[in-house]
């Protein structure tokens, strides 16, 4: 093959197809967390006091029960420790012998957080010593080896106090000022003491927001704080979600629920909506207004301009978060170097098939491609569901709801996210979808495909089922489970009804989109690339608008490293995908690769990559049925 620069390779194809490709990246973004496929509950940040790995005390004993009765004392310390993240998780906690939780949003980030957590993290290293791996179960095994692995990197991200201001609360697009409306909205009524619950939580909003203003107030101080840019997209949000008071989604979704609530008299359910009322117009809307006002007067206060590697020890911070988040070991030029040669490879995979003897060309230009059987979500997942059947194993019976996301949230909101089930309830899962977001047949079709089958809600779903224990929850991997949820949307394109070599350009031509972004978020924060850095990458493609070189830098220093839990987690997902079809050769069966990974669960590759590797050598896994 004749080695061609870059800038040749971009000649070959129109610059205005590549500015076109471009010009999506932000409305494909998607992202995870509670709901997975859009919000990041968590999103492995050290800063918020829930995104760390649950601690706990118990004797030290080197015997299964006393590992398990570990296991349950960490899984009951995460799950009380706020009303919202019970009710999302656990339905019933009385049947654990959990106690509720105060019915708040517990505690912000301080310094004396901070300072506990570390102490804290160091006696679960102890506790975790105590232990003699080798004479656990092997599922004790798996999540210990887990819990190891956080708690040493949790050790470097709180190393410095600093660190824990790296990051904050209050980001564009998937801050918790995006995420508690609909978190409000899809709030569980189990029981009518949950409505009380519910209630209770909307009166505390304004004291959580004002801490979480404290803990922004600190990030500015320190000059760790948003751009400009990315305050005024934060300032876009909330005036968007309130500014139509009286009509605002969380009286009017409320007031739905209690009506189709059984066994409440008219009275009760007239004093509920007036409650709820009162606290959305009096609380939570003036707890965003109070924010509103506080984003107005950081606004270019202490910001940070460059990404996370611009920061004292940022570099290393910055590696050690997303090895946490994706769930990779790779050195930080181990990860670079993968994600340009993917780059490279799939650009020429493009340029093969545009220019190749598949001549897709014409056809794409004329926009003859991607085109499938109109549906809407309802069809597309039935057609989903039948198409996996012969390639991924069947879960059993579950509900599955989709909604589409409330008016006053579709400017700022991903296109989809999927809502994940209580682990106790897990048969009643909810997707949304964002119609403001999707303009085509086929995107609707791929992102469901992310979203529910076999995505998100199928991976949950089929987990929940093995009954593991409840600890998995807690220690669950954005990497994987989006490293997961992109292969299953890279696998639709194949099930959408596209002839095989247009569902392979298009897949393509996704990926491509995401790679681009990934490279920059890793250069940008990882690397340490200049805004004129990032400038030259793109101009290098032929895209050289300021304000798409600006909306690109402006949302991977807002949302540093959330690209890489997509691209590098798929990555990953694909490189065991690889080494088991390399080794097994004929033997190697789909169905039994998707069995493994999804028996399996979330978890670091790393630790996938050497079970998978060892249950091959024993003849004991991924082979074919006699």
């Amino acid at each position: 093959m004749i080695e061609r620069t870059t800038k040749e390779l971009v000649d070959m194809v129109n610059k205005n197809i590549l500015l076109r490709i471009i010009a999506i990246i932000v409305l494909l973004s998607l992202c995870t967390g509670i709901l997975s496929g859009c919000f990041d509950f968590n999103n492995g940040d050290p800063s918020p006091d829930n995104q760390k790995p649950p601690e706990g005390n118990i004797n030290n004993n080197d015997d299964d029960d006393a590992f398990d009765a570990l296991l349950d004392e960490l899984f009951e310390d995460w799950i009380t420790n706020d009303a919202l993240t019970m009710n999302y998780f656990l339905a019933d906690p009385y049947r654990m012998g959990i106690e509720r939780p105060e019915n708040t949003f517990g505690e912000v980030s301080s310094p004396e957080t901070i300072a506990r957590n570390r102490q804290e993290t160091q006696e679960l290293s102890d506790r975790l010593d105590d232990f003699d791996q080798r004479s656990l179960r092997m599922d004790q095994q798996v999540i210990y080896e887990i819990l190891r692995r956080n708690v040493d990197l949790f050790k470097i991200l709180e190393s410095e106090e600093d660190f824990s201001y790296y990051t904050g609360y209050i980001r564009p697009m998937i801050g918790i000022q995006v995420q508690l409306p609909v978190l409000f909205a899809e709030f569980n009524f189990y029981t009518a003491e949950d409505i009380e619950r519910y209630l209770d939580l909307m009166g505390d909003t304004q004291r959580y927001f004002n801490d979480m203003i404290e803990f922004e107030r600190e990030r500015s101080r320190r000059g760790f704080f948003l751009s400009e840019y990315n305050v005024d997209n934060v300032i876009e949000q909330i005036e968007s979600f309130i500014k139509d008071r009286e009509n605002n989604l969380l009286i009017s979704v409320f007031d739905y629920k209690i009506d189709n609530y059984p066994g409440l008299s008219n009275e009760q359910r007239d004093r509920y909506k007036q409650r709820n009322k009162d606290l959305v117009l009096n609380n939570v809307l003036s707890a965003y207004e109070t924010l509103l006002n506080e984003m107005k007067a950081l606004r270019g206060v202490g910001a940070r301009q460059g990404g996370l590697a611009d920061l004292p020890g940022g570099k290393e911070f910055a590696h050690t978060l997303l090895r946490l988040r994706v769930g990779t070991d790779r050195s930080a030029q181990e990860i670079e170097n993968m994600l340009s040669e993917w780059m490279s490879a799939t650009w020429y995979t493009i340029l093969d098939l545009l220019h190749g003897e598949h001549k897709l060309f014409d056809a794409f230009v004329n926009g003859e491609l991607g085109r499938i059987a109109e549906g809407d979500p309802k069809s597309y997942i039935s057609l989903l569901q039948k198409q996996i059947a012969g390639d991924f194993p069947a879960i059993r019976s579950t509900q599955l709801v989709v909604l589409e996301v409330h008016e006053s949230l579709q400017e700022h909101m991903s296109p989809a996210f999927y809502l994940a089930p209580a682990i106790d309830r897990f048969n009643e899962n909810v997707v949304y979808v964002n119609p403001s977001s999707i303009d085509d047949d086929l995107f609707l079709f791929t992102v469901l495909a992310h979203e529910s089958y076999p995505g998100h809600m199928y991976q949950t779903v089929y987990f929940l089922q093995q009954s593991p224990h409840p600890i998995r929850t807690a220690l669950s991997n954005t990497g994987y489970s989006e490293g997961w949820a992109t292969y299953a949307e890279m696998m639709s394109y194949f099930y959408a009804g596209l002839k095989y070599e247009e569902a392979v350009l298009m897949w393509n031509l996704r990926f491509f989109d995401m790679l681009l972004t990934s490279n920059i978020d890793f250069g940008v924060n990882v690397t340490g690339w200049s805004y004129d850095d990032v400038a030259s990458f793109l101009d290098e493609f032929g895209i050289s608008q300021k304000d798409t070189v600006d909306s690109i830098y402006n949302r991977v220093t807002g949302l540093p490293l959330n690209a890489l839990n997509y691209s590098l987690g798929y990555i990953e997902m694909i490189e065991l995908y690889n080494e088991a079809q390399t080794t097994l050769g004929d033997s190697f069966e789909l169905m039994e690769f998707h069995r493994f990974i999804l028996n399996f669960g979330s978890a670091p590759y790393p630790l996938i990559k050497k079970h998978m590797t060892s249950l091959i050598n024993s003849g004991a896994y991924l082979r074919p049925a006699a």
